[in-house]
């Protein structure tokens, strides 16, 4: 496949080379911001999809839907201790269409190799057979910045005021208006003979500076810049987004936003029908179905089989 410069994405050392950059030094992955961002951009794509399983996997259904969007694939196979269960998995060897023919599992409680199609069966999010965890990273780092900028905006949009003392008495003055405006008094006097108390006739006891905090305000900027960044997120994995206010919009625009909040989900939701349909045929018991909310719209596979043990 080389001569046709074409970068199959089943190999190991491609999926390796793939999640190994989740963690590239001197970024930002690793502070609180962005893990508290990756939890919840990953949840908010997850809210998106309800999957009907067997109730045996009741209490597996988290396991499934984690695995799936995280690692981008999960395989459905058939053991002897447990019968037919969902395993993360690797695969290997290729296809006619450069697919992957085997599944292998090597966890503690289960060992597994067949053949996709006839031992088992592979579920895939993407053609590429990669998950969502890249896009959440992608948006999680940018999120993080702007919430830091706005902590230290906020910080720096307090500081209107700053007052220096040149003698102690002056310094305690300071103090006590202070806390009696901060006690909600309208109205502080102080004696006017601590004027009296400079070091040099030419000079006042107490200093003062104003910061024109009007003209240096910028949080509402950062908070409009966080939620254009969380708009570009959600048209990225089909949640549907309204995007920029305006007094009108055309109807090819609002279409438009429509057709760029489905790119990625509409991808997903047929590699996913897909594989509910080759695992369904190899193991009608499962009734394997799902829903999945994308453009506005909430689309629905159905399993070929009628069956009642789904949940």
């Amino acid at each position: 496949w080389n001569m046709y410069n074409i970068s199959v994405p089943t190999d190991f050392e491609g999926l390796n080379q793939y999640n190994s950059m989740r963690s590239v030094a001197g970024r930002v992955q690793n502070d609180y911001n962005t893990q508290f961002y990756m939890r919840a951009l990953y949840q908010r794509v997850l809210s998106g999809t309800t999957f009907k399983l067997p109730a045996a996997w009741l209490r597996g259904k988290r396991y499934f839907k984690n695995v799936l969007f995280n690692l981008g694939f999960i395989g459905i196979v058939n053991t002897p201790e447990y019968g037919v269960i969902p395993q993360i998995c690797t695969f290997s060897g290729y296809g006619i269409f450069l697919q992957p023919v085997r599944i292998l599992v090597n966890q503690p409680l289960v060992t597994f190799d067949g053949e996709i199609g006839k031992d088992c069966e592979l579920i895939h999010l993407c053609g590429d057979y990669r998950g969502i965890w890249d896009i959440v990273e992608h948006y999680a780092i940018r999120l993080s910045v702007a919430i830091t900028s706005l902590d230290c905006a906020l910080m720096n949009e307090r500081i209107s005021f700053l007052a220096a003392a040149k003698s102690k008495q002056a310094n305690e003055t300071l103090k006590y208006l202070y806390e009696k405006i901060s006690a909600g008094e309208p109205f502080a006097v102080y004696d006017k003979a601590i004027k009296t108390d400079s070091l040099d006739d030419n000079e006042e006891p107490i200093w003062t500076y104003s910061q024109d905090v009007a003209s240096q305000y910028i949080s509402d900027k950062l908070l409009a810049d966080i939620d254009s960044i969380l708009m570009q997120f959600d048209k990225e994995v089909g949640i549907a987004a309204v995007g920029e206010k305006k007094e009108r919009m055309l109807t090819d625009e609002i279409s438009m936003q429509n057709e760029d909040s489905c790119a990625r989900a509409s991808t997903w939701f047929e590699n996913l029908s897909d594989s509910f349909t080759l695992a369904n045929r190899l193991f009608p018991e499962l009734n394997l179905s799902f829903t999945m909310k994308y453009g506005g719209e909430e689309h629905e596979y159905k399993s070929e089989n009628d069956s009642n043990r789904s949940i």
